[in-house]
């Protein structure tokens, strides 16, 4: 069986006409290391031609990461599928002090229609998924003070997990969903667009996927969506907004994992009690469940 991860790092995107986060240079390398430790298989990053470079030197150079489990491939955003007609709809203003890049989430899903599906299942994950904000403290693994690799080297990331992670994913299309009312997250796209409005679960865009034969009919749901709601709501939602929407039009598609709150432990921010803990599963808690691990 061949698996193949998909995922990018554009980390200098701040402050453009595409938005993007601060600070992640260090964190999507870092993080994106981590999940290599699933060896069974192959992650392909999309990248600029500003950072490539620097990617190859730090994954093939200095951690000797095989070119054959890791390649990497420029992709410019400015020519991702629907770039026009964002550009058409969004605010440069804002898009310039947002921490999120649509052309990223969007192409998430149109990045597929590259693949020659030689593999058996595909999988998006975001590469900085693996971090001590989402992970608790007893499954990070490095302790040097001194290098930022303590904050995203992780034990969850491993064979098993990508063994059960095909196993819970079966015939269906893998997706997490956060639980929307109890710990509210994330308002929805026009209810309007629902064959049965519903908000509960809250779909994430971080590890999504299936057997390349689920991949088509999923890529071409969300691009539909795309290419009706942004024109006629004005707007560009988020691609969380869209895969919400698609699971409740098409939930029969779709195994979801879902979890309640982000944070791993009451460390993370100030105010949490222990109750919040005892009555909500924290997402790391899924990494465990990938891992057999149940307490």
């Amino acid at each position: 069986m061949r698996i193949k991860f998909i995922t990018c790092i554009y980390s200098d995107l701040y402050g453009t006409d595409l938005g993007g986060r601060q600070c992640r240079y260090h964190h999507y390398r870092f993080s994106l290391l981590s999940l290599l430790k699933m060896t069974n298989a192959d992650f392909l990053c999309y990248t600029s031609d500003r950072e490539i470079e620097s990617l190859k030197s730090f994954f093939y150079i200095e951690n000797e990461v095989s070119e054959n489990k890791l390649k990497f491939e420029i992709f410019d955003l400015n020519n991702s599928k629907f770039n026009v007609l964002i550009n058409s709809i969004k605010n440069i203003e804002e898009t310039t002090k947002s921490d999120r890049c649509i052309e990223i989430q969007y192409s998430k899903f149109s990045w597929w229609w590259n693949e020659d599906k030689s593999y058996d299942y595909y999988y998006w994950i975001d590469a900085g998924l693996s971090h001590d904000g989402l992970i608790h403290n007893k499954h990070l693994t490095i302790k040097d003070a001194h290098n930022y690799r303590k904050y995203y080297e992780s034990n969850l990331f491993n064979n098993l997990f990508l063994e059960n992670l095909i196993k819970e994913t079966n015939d269906k299309f893998l997706i997490i969903g956060k639980e929307n009312q109890r710990n509210h997250w994330s308002k929805t796209i026009d209810p309007k667009w629902y064959t049965e409005y519903r908000s509960d679960i809250h779909i994430i865009g971080g590890l999504f996927g299936g057997h390349r034969d689920k991949w088509d009919n999923i890529v071409n749901i969300f691009e539909k969506y795309v290419a009706t709601v942004l024109p006629e709501d004005k707007c560009t939602p988020h691609e969380e907004l869209i895969m919400s929407l698609m699971y409740y039009n098409h939930t029969e598609l779709f195994i979801v994992k879902q979890f309640d709150i982000w944070w791993p432990d009451k460390n993370v921010t100030q105010g949490l009690s222990d109750e919040i803990f005892a009555t909500n599963k924290s997402f790391y808690k899924i990494l465990e469940e990938f891992n057999g691990i149940c307490e």
